[in-house]
């Protein structure tokens, strides 16, 4: 396939978690136009933990539709940047929604959720709130889940504890964000040599960012999985043809 037809092939594996968005957010109602100040923008009057796992998807799949245009042109940078905060949305749904009922987890989840809805304001008098979960925690949590399902069906053998892979996926997309010395580097390249300032189109880059972003999207995908059920959101997706072929089709790859 050319470039482009590889690109329309990832298109249209977002085209459902798309559909998701849309339905999910109907589900829930329309937020209110809010007036404060000198600041307005729009607000849900009482949310929760869904409207926190909405927020999230809808972050991620606009990341992933924006990789397909940076990966037009070639920015590889750029892209990185974007999958780094992919990365946090996803393990962050996974984090709210963790079947660790221990109390500690609980209140975390809970303190969490509150602090970033109540980060609601933006006029140039008001305080901006740190609404923030320590990654590591995060890690932690959703990691010792996915291990302890490793456990029960005797799959530890040589086994990376997931936290660890976690966290080393999380580094290495962080570099792009904080601009590493190995990262800028990589805009060099060509003959003669120079710094690639506007994209690395028509390198070996493209393919690059072709499997980045094709791997996650599958990361996006199971997170999408992972909140359906999580959320008892199945009758919502069944209800739609198109979803409940897409959803009965993943278990089976």
């Amino acid at each position: 396939m050319t470039f482009d037809e590889h690109l329309q092939a990832l298109r249209s594996r977002v085209e459902p978690l798309e559909r998701i968005v849309q339905i999910f957010a109907t589900s829930l109602g329309e937020p209110i136009l809010y007036r404060y100040d000198s600041d307005r923008g729009f607000r849900y009057k009482s949310p929760n933990v869904q409207h926190f796992c909405l927020l999230k998807s809808v972050r991620v799949v606009s990341a992933l539709n924006a990789g397909f245009e940076l990966a037009r042109n070639g920015y590889t940078q750029e892209i990185g940047v974007l999958i780094r905060t992919l990365i946090e949305c996803t393990t962050h749904i996974e984090f709210v929604l963790d079947p660790n009922d221990s109390e500690q987890h609980r209140s975390e989840v809970e303190k969490y959720i509150t602090v970033f809805f109540a980060d609601s304001r933006r006029d140039p008098s008001a305080e901006i709130k740190k609404a923030q979960v320590r990654q590591g925690v995060v890690h932690a949590s959703i990691g010792k889940t996915l291990d302890d399902i490793a456990e029960q069906h005797d799959n530890t053998e040589g086994r990376v504890p997931a936290a660890t892979l976690y966290y080393n996926i999380y580094r290495i997309f962080s570099n792009y964000v904080h601009a590493k010395y190995p990262k800028i580097m990589d805009l060099y390249g060509g003959r003669p040599g120079r710094f690639h300032l506007r994209g690395m189109s028509g390198t070996p880059k493209d393919r690059e960012n072709l499997v980045t972003l094709n791997a996650f999207i599958t990361t996006a995908s199971n997170s999408f999985v992972l909140m359906i059920q999580g959320l008892n959101m199945r009758t919502l997706i069944e209800a739609d043809p198109v979803l409940a072929k897409w959803y009965a089709e993943w278990f089976t790859r």
